[in-house]
């Protein structure tokens, strides 16, 4: 077959659908015999290694939605595909003759406004119906994303595969002792000395109450640092504020975006991952989190009770900060094969 792709967030973007889009190439390239054609507006910064059978095509086309309404189904009738896979929420005009599949990640647009930006709000209330209707078939990341593109868009389950998030978030190398000691002297840290958060602060995030929580902790006699692997969305700003007006504020290390490498050295000196989140389609961290055999902290929302089962700490009440410290303690206090 001749299959289409949108990879142009790899152009912006390697975090969430970022990294799904790399990982699913890689997986495609060593484990597919069909052919594959890669469609970006704009030129990508990042893509893997990748065989004869797959052809990009990249235009310097900014604007990224309207490149996709008007240059893209040209592109796709030109290369005469068999099926085209919209890997981020919204499909171009239909093809005649190709199938079309589209991965939703989330329902934010409908189930969460307040933690979706304006534009994404806009732009999927307006376009994910359609989308849906154009669609041959529909993947959800979870079965909690299945059942809100069900309630929402009026979709039939039928239509519907949940097709999981999955990959060894890590290489089998073990973590170099003395790269990893390097490391954490040069931010501020050492093993099992932090508490980490990986991925944008925001309010999605659930911010505020992780913060707030970790203050608890300290106030309460915890000795830990906090590590925040993330960058501060604009919503977030007052909490990065809030975090510099604190006694703790040199004990908080922002190390805005870190590498593939400095990420591993992280989850596998932490003491545990810290994530509250209000609202995942999945929460990659979780799994990161769980190949590294440090405990998780997370909220007993969304999908993550679907994600992490039984092998997490689950805050019941996710507006309170005073839990989360409690699950601080509790996982401090874990013999070391429980926190595997």
């Amino acid at each position: 077959m001749k299959i289409g792709i949108d990879i142009s967030l790899l152009s912006s973007q390697y975090d969430g659908i970022g990294v799904y889009i790399y990982n699913s190439l890689e997986y495609l390239n060593k484990n597919s015999e069909d052919e594959f054609y890669l469609y970006s507006n704009l030129p990508l910064f990042r893509v893997p290694e990748l065989n004869e059978r797959f052809h990009l095509r990249v235009d310097n086309r900014p604007g990224h939605l309207v490149w996709l309404l008007t240059v893209l189904p040209k592109r796709i009738a030109k290369d005469q595909l068999d099926a085209f896979w919209q890997p981020n929420f919204i499909l171009p005009f239909r093809v005649k003759g190709v199938k079309n599949v589209v991965t939703i990640h989330d329902l934010s647009a409908y189930a969460y406004t307040e933690f979706s930006s304006t534009k994404a709000n806009i732009t999927h209330r307006l376009l994910l119906g359609p989308t849906c209707k154009k669609a041959d078939k529909i993947l959800a990341i979870s079965n909690t994303c299945k059942n809100e593109i069900v309630k929402y868009l009026k979709v039939s389950p039928e239509k519907i595969a949940t097709i999981y998030n999955g990959k060894k978030m890590f290489d089998d190398a073990p973590v170099d002792p003395e790269e990893s000691r390097a490391y954490l002297e040069k931010i501020g840290t050492a093993k099992g000395e932090y508490l980490l958060f990986v991925g944008t602060m925001s309010p999605r995030k659930n911010d505020v109450v992780l913060v707030n929580g970790y203050f608890d902790y300290r106030r309460r006699g915890g000795m830990k640092k906090l590590v925040l692997a993330g960058s501060f969305a604009e919503k977030s700003m007052p909490v990065k504020e809030m975090i510099e007006a604190s006694e703790y504020s040199k004990d908080v290390l922002r190390l805005g975006f870190i590498s593939d490498e400095e990420k591993k050295i992280l989850y596998y000196n932490a003491a545990m991952l810290l994530y509250p989140s209000r609202l995942e389609g999945f929460g990659f961290p979780l799994l990161e989190a769980m190949q590294a055999q440090i405990p998780v902290i997370t909220a007993n929302v969304s999908c993550m009770p679907e994600i992490a089962e039984d092998a997490a700490l689950y805050l019941n009440n996710i507006d309170d900060p005073s839990e989360l410290a409690d699950r601080i303690f509790e996982a401090e206090a874990m013999p070391d094969e429980q926190r595997k």
